[in-house]
């Protein structure tokens, strides 16, 4: 088992991406279970899937490492904001802009290395699509199922849009998909859903658009596959049964964002030379 793991490319990206971190976020949702630090389960996920893969290191501070960063420290923003916060949705709005100015930091040196105008349309692009993501994200603070179909689908989405240029990428994407998963599996077994608040949502919006921007900067994914994928979180704003049990909920939830995820999906697979 050890020797097919080490020798063969796909295995490894299903375990760290894939099954090791759904594992690790269903221990800590588990742990967790009824408190809003159960979204901790995200950035968890996410970190052992690092852990596998590349293993923890910020010097010298590449792109790659400020993606790193800022997804842990999207976590403890988010729950200081929701301690902190009188006024929900003017912190959100905050929060999204900061993340788009973040993305800025992020991708500095290769914004500097465009020319003219390139440069302003490029960095124009990043900070309007990371914070039209985490907008979008941050307004789903009060509903676990929504938001948690939403990490599903973004994640499952992101992942696979990345194949084509940054495995690296590929796995993180599948990371949050993976915990994501996990939660909702939580919920549908005990059939309490724990709203994420600003914790949650932010988490995953923070690394959704630091990762799909990443893919954009650092390789090959098509600008457009970027507006593709916020049709995940308006597609989980579709009417759903209110009524219905966890389990229905979260299944047509969850089917939404799957549906949508195959937008993105398809406009990395028709782009031109893919």
């Amino acid at each position: 088992m050890l020797e097919l793991y080490q020798n063969n490319p796909a295995v490894q990206a299903a375990v760290q991406g894939g099954l090791v971190p759904f594992v690790v976020a269903l221990i800590v949702a588990a742990v967790l279970n009824r408190t809003r630090y159960m979204w901790l389960a995200i950035v968890a996920g996410y970190a052992a899937q690092v852990a596998l893969a590349t293993g923890f290191s910020f010097s010298p501070l590449s792109a790659s490492r400020k993606i790193l960063l800022l997804a842990l420290l999207a976590p403890l923003v988010g729950i200081a904001a929701d301690m902190m916060a009188t006024r929900a949705r003017a912190t959100g709005y905050v929060l999204a802009a900061l993340t788009g100015a973040a993305a800025v930091w992020v991708f500095i040196t290769l914004l500097a290395q465009k020319e003219g105008s390139q440069a302003w349309i490029a960095g124009g692009g990043i900070v309007l699509f990371a914070f039209a993501m985490t907008a979008l994200l941050v307004s789903l603070r009060d509903d676990a199922l929504r938001t948690g179909a939403a990490g599903l689908g973004l994640g499952l989405a992101t992942g696979i849009t990345a194949l084509m240029s940054s495995v690296g990428f590929m796995t993180s994407g599948i990371s949050v998909a993976a915990s994501a998963g996990a939660l909702l599996l939580v919920w549908v077994v005990n059939s309490r859903p724990v709203a994420p608040g600003i914790l949650g949502t932010l988490t995953i919006g923070v690394m959704i658009a630091l990762f799909a921007e990443g893919a954009l900067m650092l390789a090959k994914l098509p600008w457009y596959a970027l507006v593709a994928l916020l049709a995940v979180p308006l597609a989980v704003r579709l009417p759903a049964p209110e009524s219905a049990s966890v389990f229905v909920r979260a299944f047509v939830l969850s089917l939404y964002a799957l549906i949508a995820a195959l937008i993105p999906i398809a406009a990395v697979w028709f782009a031109p030379g893919a």
